[in-house]
C-alpha cells in the first residue's frame, strides 16, 4: 500500500572498512572490491546487511571517503568505479531540473539530492522496498531525505500513477535497477504511458539505463526503451552514456 514515510536518519555512527582497526575484519574483507559498512551495537560491530524474503541487501563502499552504494542480490545499484554520489551528478549532467520532480526509484536518495541541487523546488521520491529505506537510514550520505522539500513514499510506482492527478510533474527521473526478472515492470510501456499522463505538457523524462544491463535476454535494452517511449507519447531529445532524455509531446 502506498504511503508517505517520515524519514528519520539514525543517530548511530557508521563505520567503514577503512575506519576499523580490527585486523580480523580487515583480513576477512580485504579482497572485496566493495567494502562493507558497520554500526556499533554495544561493544560489537554489526554489518549493515539485510536478508528478507529470499533477497539480500548490503551497504558498502569502494573508495575511502566515498558515499556508499547498495548491493541487492549481488547487483550493484550504482558503481564501484567512482564515488556513487559523484556518479549520480554525472548521469544528470545536461538535464534541466525545475518545479516538481518525481524520482523513481529512491535507493539511497542520491538522485533526489541531485534534483534539489540542480533547481527542483520539490521532489517526490518513491521506493518500493522497505529494506532499502531501512539501510538508507543508517547512511550518513542519505540524511537529506529528511529535507522538507523531499516527500519520500514507500510503495509501487504503479499505485502512484493511479493516485496522483494528471499533469503534476515538470520532470520525471526514472532510475531503475538493471533489467532482471524482478524489475522488468520498470521498463514497460504501461509505466511509460503513466509517466506521460503525470507529466505537464512539454515535461521531461530522464530514463537511466544501466550500462551493465545493456542487453536483456539478447535484446538491446536502450533500443527497447526508446521504442516504447515513442509509442507512449514521447519524443527523444537527447542521449548520453547514462540514459535517454525524452519530452512529452
Amino acid at each position: 500500500m502506498l504511503r508517505t514515510v517520515n524519514f528519520k536518519p539514525r543517530t548511530t555512527s557508521t563505520y567503514t572498512y577503512w575506519d576499523i582497526n580490527d585486523e580480523s575484519i580487515r583480513l576477512r574483507y580485504m579482497d572485496d572490491q566493495c567494502k562493507p559498512l558497520f554500526i556499533k551495537s554495544g561493544e560489537s560491530l554489526v554489518r549493515l546487511y539485510v536478508e528478507s524474503e529470499g533477497h539480500s541487501y548490503k551497504l558498502c563502499s569502494s573508495g575511502k571517503g566515498w558515499a556508499p552504494t547498495i548491493i541487492i542480490d549481488g547487483i550493484v545499484m550504482h558503481t564501484v568505479l567512482m564515488d556513487p554520489l559523484r556518479y549520480s551528478f554525472s548521469k544528470m549532467r545536461g538535464v534541466r531540473l525545475t518545479g516538481t520532480v518525481l524520482d523513481c526509484c529512491t535507493g539511497l536518495g542520491y538522485t533526489a539530492l541531485v534534483a534539489l541541487k540542480k533547481g527542483a523546488r520539490r521532489v517526490i521520491t518513491i521506493e518500493a522496498d522497505a529494506n532499502v529505506i531501512e539501510l538508507a537510514s543508517y547512511n550518513p550520505w542519505s540524511v537529506h531525505l529528511a529535507d522538507p522539500r523531499i516527500e519520500l513514499m514507500l510503495g509501487d510506482v504503479y499505485e502512484l500513477s493511479t493516485w496522483v492527478r494528471d499533469l503534476v510533474f515538470n520532470v520525471i527521473i526514472h532510475d531503475p535497477p538493471r533489467p532482471t526478472k524482478r524489475f522488468t515492470n520498470l521498463y514497460s510501456g504501461e509505466l511509460y504511458r503513466a509517466y506521460n499522463r503525470m507529466l505537464k505538457r512539454g515535461g521531461l523524462l530522464f530514463h537511466y539505463i544501466p550500462r551493465t544491463g545493456s542487453r536483456y535476454r539478447g535484446r538491446d535494452v536502450r533500443r527497447g526503451v526508446i521504442d516504447r517511449l515513442r509509442d507512449s507519447g514521447f519524443v527523444i531529445i537527447g542521449q548520453n552514456d547514462y540514459g535517454v532524455l525524452a519530452r512529452k509531446i
